[in-house]
C-alpha cells in the first residue's frame, strides 16, 4: 500500500496529486462541502474524467447562495463536454474526500481538510493522505455511499439559483465589524534549526525593482548560476539592488532548480520556486523603508563580540556590491532582520 502525506507547501500538493492520478482515471467522486467559483476550470485540467458524483452540503453552514452557482458551472460544464455528472447533498457533511476510478477500478484517493477550491487544494495550509489501496478505498466509498442524501437534479439548481438571486435583492447584507487579532500581534517567524539563510539580491542596477514589486507575486527568485548551496526548507532574505530596501523573507520550497527566462534580458536564469514568509510587510516594502544597510550598522552596533553577519565571520555584505548572487548569513543576524520587519 503507498500512502503519501500532502500538504500544499510542496511538491505532494494536493491538486497535483489529483491531477496527476486523475490521468489514470474516467471517473472521480468529489466529497466537498465548500466548492470552488470556478469548478470548470478546475475539472477541465483533469480532462480524462468523464463521469462526476458530487457530495456537499447546502445549508449547513449557511452556504447556499455561495454553492449553488458553483453546482450549476458544474452541470453546464459536464454538459457541454458530454461528462455524466450526478449531485447529492447531506446539510450534515464536513469531511473531504476525492476518489478516482478507472471503470470500477480503484486509482486512488485523498482524504483531506481541503475542500475542493483552488484555497483548499492549493493555497491554504491544508494536510491529507493519498492512498493507492483499493481495498482501502473501497471502505470510504462504501461508507460514502451509505450517508443519507437527497440528490439534486439540473432543473432544481436552476430554480434554487432563481430563489437564492431574489433572497438576496431583497434582504440586504450587513456587513459587522471583524476584529483581526493578528493586526495587532507582532508576527515574530522562528524558523527550525535545520535550515540556513541567505541575503539574496534582486533586480539589478539598470532593472532594479520598484514600487509595485513583490515576492508574494514573484514565486520563482532567480539566480545568474545554479544555487547549489541553497537547499528546501532554507530562507532568502531578498535585498533589493540599487533601491537598497529588504523586499521579505522567502522560504524555498523545492531541491529542484528550474532553468528558464522571465523576460528579454534576463540573466538570472536558474530559478528557485519559494514562498513569502513576510506577507504583512512584503505587500507594502516601499512604504517602510527598511534599508539593508541600515539594519547591518543597527546590528554591529548591538551585537556580542563573537557574533557576526556572515557564517564565514564578516561583519559587512559588501560582497553584494561585486556581484555575488547571495551571501550566507548568520541565523541571529536574519532573526534580527525578521524582527525588525516584524515590528511593522
Amino acid at each position: 500500500m503507498a500512502v503519501s502525506i500532502l500538504s500544499n507547501c510542496d511538491e505532494y500538493n494536493h491538486y497535483n496529486f489529483l491531477t496527476k492520478y486523475s490521468k489514470m482515471a474516467d471517473r472521480i467522486i468529489i466529497v466537498s462541502p465548500f466548492l470552488a467559483a470556478d469548478i470548470s476550470q478546475m475539472l477541465s485540467d483533469m480532462p480524462t474524467i468523464k463521469c462526476v458524483e458530487l457530495y456537499t452540503n447546502l445549508d449547513g453552514y449557511g452556504m447556499a447562495i455561495n454553492v449553488l452557482p458553483a453546482i450549476r458551472e458544474l452541470y453546464e460544464y459536464c454538459k457541454d463536454k458530454e461528462i455524466s455528472v450526478s449531485v447529492k447533498y447531506n446539510n450534515r457533511l464536513h469531511g473531504k474526500v476525492y476518489l478516482l476510478y478507472k471503470g470500477n477500478e480503484g486509482k486512488g484517493c485523498i482524504i483531506t481538510s481541503g475542500n475542493f477550491t483552488n484555497n483548499g487544494l492549493k493555497s491554504n495550509h491544508e494536510y491529507g493522505v493519498f492512498i493507492d489501496n483499493e481495498s482501502m478505498q473501497g471502505e470510504i466509498r462504501e461508507q460514502i455511499y451509505s450517508l443519507n442524501c437527497s440528490e439534486l437534479s439540473y432543473e432544481e439548481i436552476l430554480d434554487l439559483n432563481v430563489k437564492a438571486n431574489e433572497f438576496t435583492k431583497k434582504n440586504s447584507i450587513v456587513k459587522i465589524p471583524v476584529f483581526k487579532a493578528s493586526d495587532y500581534i507582532r508576527n515574530r517567524v522562528i524558523m527550525p534549526d535545520n535550515c540556513r539563510f541567505f541575503l539574496k539580491p534582486l533586480g539589478n542596477r539598470n532593472r532594479p525593482v520598484g514600487e509595485g514589486y513583490t515576492i508574494i507575486e514573484d514565486n520563482d527568485i532567480g539566480f545568474s548560476k545554479e544555487p547549489s548551496s541553497i537547499s528546501k526548507g532554507d530562507i532568502l532574505i531578498c535585498h533589493g539592488v540599487k533601491v537598497g530596501n529588504v523586499l521579505g523573507c522567502c522560504k524555498v520550497l523545492e531541491d529542484e532548480v528550474k532553468k528558464g527566462t522571465a523576460f528579454d534580458g534576463d540573466r538570472w536564469n536558474w530559478k528557485l520556486t519559494t514562498s513569502c514568509i513576510s506577507e504583512k510587510y512584503s505587500k507594502h516594502w516601499w512604504d517602510y523603508d527598511i534599508k539593508t544597510s541600515d539594519l547591518v550598522d543597527e546590528y554591529n552596533r548591538i551585537k556580542g563580540t563573537e557574533e557576526h553577519i556572515t557564517v564565514v565571520g564578516g561583519d559587512t555584505v559588501n560582497a553584494l556590491k561585486f556581484g555575488h548572487q547571495y551571501i550566507e548569513i548568520t541565523r541571529a543576524f536574519a532573526q534580527f532582520i525578521m524582527d525588525s520587519i516584524s515590528k511593522l
